[in-house]
């Protein structure tokens, strides 16, 4: 698949808590930095879909939908959304404002999936610091949010709704 820093052009109805332009919505694979992982997201009725697989291939190993919120209140505690998926773990991602490099300066906490429709409140207190610069996870200080697939081979199906804060 050719290099994928593919807009989302969908209509975000179920994620207008988040992001009311659905060109806030961005799919990012390991291709950016030569790797070989591939994802596609499709939108269907309020759901999207998430297909692909992650390899540690030429030094990958990601995929992720990412979203950049305009603004979020101090008050906020964390994410909750519906999920369901191939018995695979996810991550999710919170890359904080002011980090531009080293690109694995995150926070990240992860959630595992079944073929059932499960809601997961994820506090951003349970987050990990995945850099040792980066600043602390307060809601002021994030720069944009990502769900994804990281660090191991496996194939990618993943389907995400009702995001919001919480």
């Amino acid at each position: 698949m050719r290099f994928l820093n593919v807009l989302l052009l969908i209509s975000m109805s179920a994620f207008s808590q988040m992001s009311d332009d659905p060109n806030n919505w961005t799919v990012v694979t390991d291709q950016v930095m030569g790797g070989k992982s591939e994802l596609e997201a499709d939108y269907d009725q309020g759901t999207i879909q998430l297909k692909g697989y992650v390899t540690t291939q030429n030094n990958g190993g990601f995929v992720r939908l990412a979203h950049r919120p305009e603004s979020i209140s101090n008050d906020i505690k964390g994410i909750k959304f519906m999920a369901k998926g191939n018995d695979e773990t996810y991550e999710i991602h919170v890359t904080m404002k002011g980090i531009k490099w080293p690109p694995w300066g995150y926070h990240s906490t992860t959630f595992d999936v079944d073929s059932e429709w499960k809601e997961y409140y994820v506090e951003f207190k349970d987050f990990k610091n995945n850099s040792y610069i980066s600043p602390s996870l307060k809601p002021k200080n994030i720069r944009d949010i990502s769900f994804a697939g990281y660090g191991r081979d496996f194939d990618v199906d993943l389907a995400i709704k009702d995001v919001s804060f919480f």
